[in-house]
């Protein structure tokens, strides 16, 4: 059956749930949530913590006396247009849906109630320290609580939250069930249509799309728009500002020192490398990175698709012969058995020659959801490995040495 289809059977109980918190009850209906207003005045600035939008180029934020408006392009829909989320403080009258406010999705602050399919989301919402609030996980997150340390604990900190489906296949009896204010989902782009399903069939889903941002300071920011929701804007800038600090150390400790490298990120497995290789060029946020530090990318010519493009052999090959390094962002024991059993690999200088990085087995799942927002660990890593003598002494955290 039609994901849309199923899950918009039973929306009068949905309206039922969303009451509280995005629907139409009255002002109030939240009293006991923290910071909700108990004498609401009108034209009062509800929000003295604000977040302003300083790297991304995919949303932003404006704020209005007692909600507050973020704007974001719709990444699933190739043709353009925005989304739209009005969050208005609880304890205040729901604004009027009409005119740029029209069609958007309406949610109480701050949310208390929240899922998680997006593991970007998840480790913006940890880092917050609103674990809390999760009552529901995608089967995917939940099932790396069982083989990571760091899932693990937000399961446990959140209370053992309930599985609510996939993020592409959303169970719907799960969802009305917990009643959750918002989804936040992972914002694929072209291609995908996870979040317009949701929203199509009246659930709360919400795009966090930081993966398509074209820069890793950006990707990085998206933890104010996830702060947002929880008035945590306070929290959220200053996670932010230490990250960009770190984050312009590091790079000015690279820039111009690695300048004769010709470098190559790259996915080796067969699940995530359909034909041989997946390399990235120069539109995806860590081929940005790259041109960061002044090497050159062996994938970039004619690759300028945002999550990089498949190799076959003899592609790969012609691209990537005289390259000198590569970053492999695949799990270490996985990559080592698919280097292992494909010979073709040694033509790769860097596989032959045991020059590059592979991402540690014993962190990697948390790694996957942490380094899109900790930026900085990213990007000191892959300086770690071009320029080990930069960094004397440093031990890298995700990307680490064969």
């Amino acid at each position: 059956m039609n994901r849309v289809i199923r899950l918009a059977a039973g929306l009068s109980a949905l309206a039922l749930v969303l009451a509280g918190c995005g629907g139409t009850a009255p002002a109030g209906a939240r009293g006991s949530a923290p910071g909700c207003v108990t004498e609401y005045a009108q034209g009062k600035d509800y929000f003295p913590d604000k977040s302003a939008v300083e790297e991304s180029e995919l949303w932003d934020i404006a704020y209005h006396g007692s909600y507050k408006t973020i704007t974001l392009k719709d990444t699933e829909n190739a043709a353009g247009g925005e989304l739209r989320y009005v969050l208005y403080q609880c304890g205040t009258p729901r604004p009027e849906a009409a005119g740029d406010l029209a069609g958007a999705l309406f949610v109480q602050v701050p949310v208390t109630t929240v899922a998680v399919t997006s593991f970007n989301a998840l480790a913006m919402v940890d880092r917050l320290g609103k674990n809390g609030s999760v009552k529901g996980l995608s089967g995917q997150l939940l099932g790396n609580a069982k083989k990571d340390k760091w899932y693990a604990g937000v399961v446990q900190q959140a209370g053992n939250p309930l599985s609510i489906g996939e993020y592409t296949d959303l169970n719907r009896e799960a969802v009305l069930g917990l009643g959750n204010q918002v989804i936040l989902m992972s914002g694929f782009g072209p291609g995908f249509d996870d979040i317009s399903n949701a929203r199509a069939a009246g659930l709360p889903g919400v795009s966090v799309s930081n993966r398509l941002e074209r820069t890793a300071l950006a990707s990085a920011e998206w933890i104010k728009m996830v702060g947002a929701f929880y008035n945590a804007e306070a929290a959220a800038n200053t996670e932010f500002a230490a990250i960009k600090s770190r984050f312009t150390e590091v790079v000015a400790a690279v820039s111009g020192k690695v300048n004769n490298r010709r470098v190559g990120y790259v996915s080796v497995c067969p699940e995530k490398s359909c034909d041989f290789m997946h390399g990235h060029g120069e539109q995806t946020l860590v081929g940005r990175l790259l041109s960061g530090f002044g090497v050159t990318n062996v994938f970039a010519r004619d690759n300028n698709a945002p999550n990089g493009k498949h190799y076959d052999f003899e592609q790969a090959i012609g691209a990537a012969a005289d390259a000198d390094f590569f970053i492999v962002y695949d799990p270490a024991a996985q990559a080592r058995a698919t280097i292992d059993a494909d010979p073709r690999m040694t033509r790769f200088r860097p596989i032959r020659d045991g020059a590059y990085l592979v991402g540690a087995d014993a962190n990697f799942q948390e790694c996957r959801a942490k380094t899109y927002l900790d930026v900085d660990l990213l990007t000191r890593d892959i300086a770690i490995g071009l320029a080990p003598d930069l960094f004397p002494g440093a031990k890298a955290t995700c990307f680490v040495r064969p």
